[in-house]
């Protein structure tokens, strides 16, 4: 066409616009849809890792810890998880003709408090009495002597877990701890509890079910 036969500015046929509905209805998912999921997924995440609130999740947390870790010198007494929290994206996107598709990028941390019966050293004062050359009774002298002895130790710390996202798979995932406080006993114990395979064991479950009830959304 020569530019005397095209469309001037301001001069457009309705018919070439594609605008929304005065309703709102996406006829045959023409539009891109994007729900936000995030309020499910803080929901999700807050009561599912909380040993308190999901009581079969904190046996199971329980159970391993105390077959795994506990033994006649670190009995394992109380294992708790709570305060979850969840930062990043979750959504539903619908695409043309209808097709949906979950998508997310998270962040999950949580808090756990632990309690052991430890095994500690402990130097003791002990009176000794010396005879003397005579016979007689000498004075009392202290003696200094380490003894063992089983004490209850707590600790508290931080599980994170980064880069749980819809494009990782689990090996890709991001594990890390921390302690924030507690004794040192009950520290040094616990360090050595959070390897890569326990943690992904104890959590694969919570994970799984979130990414399935992700794929119940976009089949609805």
């Amino acid at each position: 066409k020569t530019p005397e036969e095209m469309a001037k500015l301001g001069e457009e046929d309705p018919r070439w616009i594609v605008s929304d509905r005065p309703d709102g209805t996406n006829i045959n998912g023409w539009h891109w849809e994007e729900t936000n999921k995030m309020t499910f997924c803080k929901d999700y995440f807050e009561s599912q890792l909380n040993t308190e609130q999901n009581v079969s999740f904190g046996e199971k947390w329980f159970r391993l810890v105390s077959e795994t870790f506990g033994n006649k010198s670190n009995v394992v007494r109380k294992f708790s998880i709570s305060n979850a929290s969840v930062e990043g994206e979750c959504s539903v996107s619908t695409r043309k003709k209808g097709k949906k598709f979950g998508v997310f990028d998270l962040k999950v941390t949580m808090q756990y408090e632990v309690e052991v019966e430890c095994m500690v050293k402990t130097k003791k004062k002990k009176k000794k009495e010396e005879e003397n050359v005579d016979g007689l009774d000498g004075e009392e002298e202290e003696e200094e002597k380490e003894e063992e002895e089983t004490k209850a130790c707590a600790v508290k710390g931080e599980i994170s877990l980064k880069e749980f996202s819809s494009l990782n798979e689990a090996e890709e995932y991001e594990w890390t701890t921390k302690t924030t406080g507690g004794e040192e006993e009950a520290k040094a114990i616990v360090k050595t509890w959070f390897t890569r395979p326990v943690l992904e064991k104890m959590f694969a479950e919570t994970l799984e079910t979130f990414v399935e009830k992700m794929n119940e959304f976009c089949a609805e």
